[in-house]
C-alpha cells in the first residue's frame, strides 16, 4: 500500500494536505463490499411538526429501506433476526454511507416524502465485526425505547421564555497546520441551530458557548491500483468561561472510507468532512441541551 503525501485537499480551503501519518494496510483478501443503494420513503407530519423535521425522519427511514433492500447485510448473514438487522442497517447508515442526498418528492400539510440515493462502503471484516456484536442482541427494540425514554426524561426541562435561551458561538474551523477557514461555517450554524436551550450568535462576546472545530486528520491510502482509502479525524472543542458548572466537551469523529481511483478526492474529503462534522455536532449539541436540562431542573427543585 502507498500513501501519497501533499496532495490537494478541498479545492482553496487549504494548498495541500501537509505531511501525513502511516495507515494500516488491508489484507490482500478482505472482501470490499461497495453498493450504490436507494429507497424511497414517507414521513407524516404532527400538528408540531415543522417540514424539515418530517423531511428528516422521512430520510432515516429511507436510509434503513436502502440499506435492508440492498441485500448487503442478508447476502453474507441470512439467519439474522429482523431486529438484529435493524440495528446492524443502522449502524451501517451511521457509518459506512456516504455520498448520501436526496430529493423531496412530495410535500404537504400531512406528509412528507424523498427519495434518497447513497453508497454503501465497508470491508467484509467491519461488517463480521457488526453482525458480531449485535447478531445476540438481547431484546434491541426494548432497549432502544427505553434509551430513548430516559433522553426524553434527561430533557423534559426546557426554557419557559426566549430570553432564558443561551448564546453559542462558532469558530472557524482550525486545520492541523494551524491554518483556518470559514468554508463550513454555514453547515456548522444550520446543524446547531434547532436546539431549544440556545441560540447561535455572530457576537463572541455574547456568547455562553465557544465551540470550535478542528480537523486533526486527513489522509489518503493508496490500498491498489483500484482503490483507496481516505480517512479524517475531526474534532468539536465546546467551552464556557461564563458557566462556571459546565466542563469542557472535546467530541471527536473518525471514519475512513475506501473510494474508486478514479473518483474525485476533494468532493469525497469534502462529503466525508460534511459527515464528521454533522455527527460531531450532534453529538455535542446534544451534550449542551443535556446539561442546560439538568441547570434547569437544578433551579426547578431549589425554587430559584
Amino acid at each position: 500500500m502507498v500513501k501519497r503525501q501533499n496532495i490537494a485537499f478541498i479545492g482553496a480551503l487549504l494548498t495541500a494536505w501537509g505531511t501525513l501519518g502511516c495507515g494500516t494496510a488491508m489484507s490482500a483478501d478482505n472482501t470490499v463490499i461497495n453498493e450504490a443503494v436507494t429507497a424511497d420513503a414517507c414521513d407524516e407530519r404532527t400538528q408540531n411538526d415543522d417540514k424539515l423535521t418530517a423531511e428528516n425522519r422521512a430520510v432515516d427511514k429511507a436510509g434503513l429501506a436502502a440499506v435492508k433492500l440492498s441485500g448487503i447485510i442478508q447476502k453474507y448473514y441470512p439467519d439474522l433476526s429482523a431486529s438484529a438487522l435493524d440495528i446492524i442497517s443502522y449502524r451501517i447508515i451511521d457509518e459506512y454511507m456516504t455520498d448520501s442526498r436526496h430529493e423531496v418528492t412530495l410535500a404537504d400539510g400531512n406528509r412528507v416524502c424523498v427519495n434518497l440515493h447513497a453508497d454503501v462502503v465497508l470491508t467484509g471484516e467491519q461488517l463480521a465485526a457488526l453482525v458480531q456484536e449485535y447478531r445476540d442482541s438481547d431484546a434491541p427494540e426494548e432497549q432502544i425505547e427505553a434509551v430513548a425514554k430516559q433522553v426524553n426524561e434527561e430533557t423534559s426541562f426546557k426554557p419557559q421564555k426566549l430570553g432564558d435561551k443561551r448564546l453559542l458561538h462558532i469558530r472557524k474551523m482550525v486545520f492541523w497546520n494551524g491554518e483556518e477557514t470559514n468554508h463550513y461555517q454555514d453547515l456548522l450554524t444550520g446543524l446547531f441551530s434547532h436546539s431549544e436551550y440556545f441560540y447561535v450568535t455572530d457576537d463572541a462576546k455574547l456568547a455562553d458557548y465557544e465551540v470550535v472545530p478542528r480537523l486533526l486528520k486527513a489522509e489518503v491510502d493508496e490500498i491498489d491500483t483500484e482503490h483507496h482509502k481516505m480517512q479524517m479525524q475531526v474534532e468539536l472543542d465546546v467551552f464556557s468561561d461564563k458557566i462556571d458548572d459546565f466542563l469542557p466537551e472535546n467530541i471527536k469523529q473518525t471514519h475512513f472510507i475506501l473510494f474508486a481511483a478514479d473518483k474525485d478526492e476533494q468532493e469525497i474529503a469534502d462529503t466525508l468532512l460534511r459527515k464528521l462534522l454533522t455527527k460531531a455536532a450532534e453529538e455535542t449539541g446534544a451534550k449542551i441541551n443535556k446539561f442546560e436540562a439538568m441547570q434547569l431542573e437544578k433551579s426547578a427543585k431549589s425554587g430559584k
